[in-house]
Order: C-alpha cells, then structure tokens, then sequence
C-alpha cells in the first residue's frame, strides 16, 4: 500500500533502468514511487550479458558522443560500486582473413583509450602472435596475426545491482512495491498523469504524478 497518492515521478518496472532512475530522482529529493509486477530485476536485467561496456561497438558507426558516454557511466559504476561491478580483460584476436586488420583494430583501441583519458582501467596492449598464443593457448593459430589487449567491466550478478540501487533509493525517501501491476494509465492532456495498480492482495490503488515513466521494456506496451 502507497504512503500517498501524489508523486513527483511514478516508474514502472523494477529492473536495473527504472531502479537507476529511481535512484537518481530520489537523491535529488522527488518523491518517487517505484512498480514492479515480479521481483526486482528478475527480467530481462537478470538475462543481460551483464557487461558494463564503454561503447567500442559504436566507434564504427561514428558514435562517439554515445562511446563518451557509455565511458562515463562505466566508470562511475566502477567508483560506486566495485564490489558488484569489477574490470574485465577482453582479448581480440586478429588473423589474415579477418574483416578488420591489425591497423584497424590498433586505431579503435587507441580512439577508445582517448576518449576516456581519466579511466581508472589499463590502456590498451597490442600483442603480438606469441604474445597471444602463450597468454590464451586455446586459441585457433591458423592464421593467427596478433590480438588486442582492452579492458571494459562485468557486473556477475547485476540483480544484486539492482537491490542495492533500490534500496539507497528507498534511503532517499523513495516508496517501492513489488508484486504489482500496473493495470491502467490516466492520461491528460496527451500526456500519462497518473497509474492504476493492483498488488497480491487484489486491491485496487491509484496514484498520480508529474512524471510517469514506463521502463518495464519488453512489457512496455502491455498492462
């Protein structure tokens, strides 16, 4: 059951975007009420390859506002969090007959290591095809030119994640249901001004806001 009926911001969906936000909000003194139909993070957050990426992907397309960004964000969960979210070595082998050469991949690590001259993790390391094959054995030599040595983070259980945010945003006066349903939106003027929900025990509850947010993802669209 809610404290109140009137909120600064109304989200829905418990997993690592709407715990994050509702974290954010709180902190800056909104009063915030966070909806979850199951438990926190159980979705889609608990089936994330649960890497905390600085964005190289991005660097082909020429994203490098996104690349800043996603580097920002890793790096204050690294600082916030460490005991949750902790670096990952990541390898790149490169062989004659790979789409992107050595020159290519060599220039995307040193792009990658620019854009976040203040990171806390180790630059980039080219390795050469000994260098590569003592380190990772395993590796197919066939072809084998060298690889590339970066450093991006791994959350193991991004559910604990989760929880931890919730609950620094409950300590922020943030209010959190879990095992409810969001079973109607009202709408104002075009815009969502307030939620409908139902919890275990069948009872109907409103609730308005200036904000709603919907991060319940693949659920987004249904009730």
């Amino acid at each position: 059951m809610v404290r109140a009926s009137r909120y600064d911001v109304i989200i829905i969906g418990g997993g690592i975007n709407g715990a994050g936000i509702a974290r954010d909000a709180a902190m800056r003194g909104l009063k915030v009420l966070l909806i979850e139909k199951g438990e926190l993070g159980c979705a889609t957050t608990s089936a994330s390859t649960r890497l905390i990426h600085g964005g190289l992907r991005y660097l082909e397309h020429f994203e490098f506002g996104l690349v800043r960004e996603s580097l920002r964000e890793r790096e204050i969960l690294l600082r916030i969090a460490p005991h949750l979210v902790k670096p990952l070595a990541i390898v790149i082998p490169i062989y004659k007959q790979s789409k992107r050469g050595r020159l290519t991949i060599r220039a995307g690590m040193m792009l990658y290591d620019l854009l976040s001259r203040s990171k806390s993790l180790p630059r980039h390391r080219m390795l050469s095809r000994a260098e590569t094959l003592e380190r990772w054995p395993g590796l197919n030599p066939q072809g084998l030119v060298s690889s590339a040595l970066y450093y991006d983070a791994q959350v193991e259980f991004p559910e604990r994640l989760v929880v931890e945010n919730v609950r620094s945003a409950e300590q922020f006066g943030a209010e959190v249901l879990t095992h409810t349903r969001v079973t109607n939106l009202t709408v104002a003027d075009g815009k969502a001004s307030g939620v409908e929900f139902v919890g275990e025990d069948g009872r109907k509850q409103f609730a308005e806001a200036g904000v709603v947010i919907n991060a319940a993802g693949p659920w987004i669209e249904r009730q």
